[in-house]
């Protein structure tokens, strides 16, 4: 029988990916609101946006008030808030 060997994953790196991915995200909704010619749809992706951002804010927050209590490991916490407080893609 063989067994299957997964590598365990940290709660800060989770975090570094879901940062990333919203700067993806948000990078192709600029994309689409600058060729958008719906003012329905526009409004959608602005929305969608505006949900990246917030939740963009939210990690960074969370971020530093565990780098305040002196959560996890500190030098994957410090990198956590800097690709969170950068700003998204224009």
């Amino acid at each position: 029988m063989y067994a299957t060997v997964r590598t365990s994953d940290s709660v800060v790196g989770s975090l570094c990916r879901e940062v990333d991915a919203i700067r993806q995200r948000s990078r192709v909704l600029i994309q689409a609101m600058a060729r958008c010619q719906s003012r329905g749809l526009l409004l959608r992706l602005q929305g969608d946006l505006a949900q990246l951002q917030a939740r963009r804010r939210e990690l960074q927050a969370t971020a530093r008030t565990w780098q305040r209590r002196g959560v996890g490991d500190p030098l994957g916490m410090a990198f956590l808030i800097e690709i969170a407080s950068r700003p998204l893609p224009c």
